[in-house]
């Protein structure tokens, strides 16, 4: 995921004129209490176009080609319903307003996207999870308030959360968590990866060997002409998976020597951040101390209970959860990952056991971590 510049659009007179009578019919049915219908404007060419030319025919979200298929214009808020949200009418009002409209593949908007043969994702579709602040119910109400967990492609400061590994695995960028992420005890990037299915089999193992080709043009010797456009080809805002690659092309040339820097060592290059105590009310990263070394190292089990059934997992010595197969970087996710709920809490779903005693991850972190005094 990048950053696309929506600022430039602006919004075609006569489309727009098109649009109030669909509206009004809307706002008619809502008063009668009828079934609503959406005129679909939002695929005609004077706006789907413009929001097109913005980074090429690519999903903002996933940033995979579209080719041979129908290009998906996203609601960034669901304009019928908010899944998780009784009685929310979605947010109607926005459903003619350009400003909300993202280009989408059908894997990030509806699923289908598959993960070692088996169904992944749930999609984004109606779903529109807010981290904090209230939601808006009516247009009156005001959306800068809302807090949203999804990345958003058009949202300035976004896209940077999102990081890759050499795998070609989205991860979490070293930004630091934010304080209703710390509090709400989710990562956004993570809960957009389990959403849109990012690690998808297929992308992540296009995305594993553009970045192994990226890190191999950059290390060509000397500037040739032919070598920096071909690199400027796949990192450019148009290209496929670009992120990734620009990911790629800036771990090489932090690790290039220059004349007055030395080439990093292994353990400078692995350094990972300090961590602050809040966080791990995020991810388990500060907990992996207070941990037997060489049980970690061999994976400890853990095991969840939803609904009358029992979800396996392994906590790794990386600080990841393995949820058949998948790693994921917060309790959370990994628990919304095994069970399908978007609403499971991990560091009270996930329990361990040390020294013949069963607790949960919350319990655990509890009795090694103080919590901070309140503001």
């Amino acid at each position: 995921m990048r950053h696309v510049d929506m600022s430039g659009l602006t919004t075609p007179p006569a489309w727009a004129a098109k649009t109030v009578p669909t509206l009004d019919a809307v706002l008619a049915a809502m008063a009668s209490n009828t079934k609503r219908a959406f005129t679909d404007h939002w695929t005609d060419e004077e706006v789907r176009g413009p929001l097109l030319a913005l980074v090429g025919q690519k999903c903002w979200y996933c940033e995979t080609t579209i080719q041979r298929a129908d290009v998906t214009v996203d609601h960034f808020r669901p304009k019928s319903e908010v899944l998780g949200e009784p009685g929310h009418h979605g947010y109607w009002w926005l459903a003619y307003t350009i400003d909300n409209y993202r280009i989408a593949c059908k894997h990030c908007n509806s699923g289908g996207a598959r993960f070692d043969g088996m169904r992944e994702g749930r999609a984004k579709g109606s779903r529109f999870p807010l981290l904090a602040g209230p939601r808006a119910w009516r247009r009156r109400d005001d959306l800068a308030l809302e807090q949203p967990v999804l990345l958003d492609p058009a949202r300035m400061g976004d896209p940077e959360l999102l990081g890759f590994d050499a795998a070609g695995y989205a991860r979490r960028s070293h930004m630091p968590y934010s304080k209703a992420e710390a509090q709400r005890r989710v990562c956004r990037a993570d809960e957009t990866i389990r959403i849109l299915a990012l690690n998808a089999t297929q992308i992540t193992d296009q995305r594993r060997n553009l970045m192994t080709e990226i890190a191999v043009l950059a290390q060509v010797p000397g500037d040739l002409p032919s070598v920096q456009a071909l690199i400027a080809s796949k990192t450019g805002p148009t290209a496929q998976w670009s992120a990734a690659a620009n990911a790629a092309l800036a771990v090489q040339r932090a690790c290039a020597p220059t004349r007055d820097q030395p080439v990093p060592s292994t353990a400078q290059r692995s350094a990972t951040p300090v961590i602050a105590p809040e966080h791990s009310t995020v991810d388990v990263r500060d907990l992996l101390q207070y941990l037997d070394p060489a049980e970690l190292a061999a994976g400890i089990a853990l095991t969840g209970r939803y609904n009358n059934k029992e979800y396996p997992g392994v906590l790794r010595p990386d600080s990841r959860i393995s949820v058949w197969n998948r790693l994921w970087g917060t309790p959370t996710s990994a628990a919304r990952a095994a069970t399908g709920s978007d609403d499971i809490d991990g560091w009270d779903f996930w329990r361990l056991t040390i020294a013949s005693v069963e607790q949960s991850l919350a319990e655990f972190r509890a009795a090694h971590i103080t919590p901070d005094p309140p503001a």
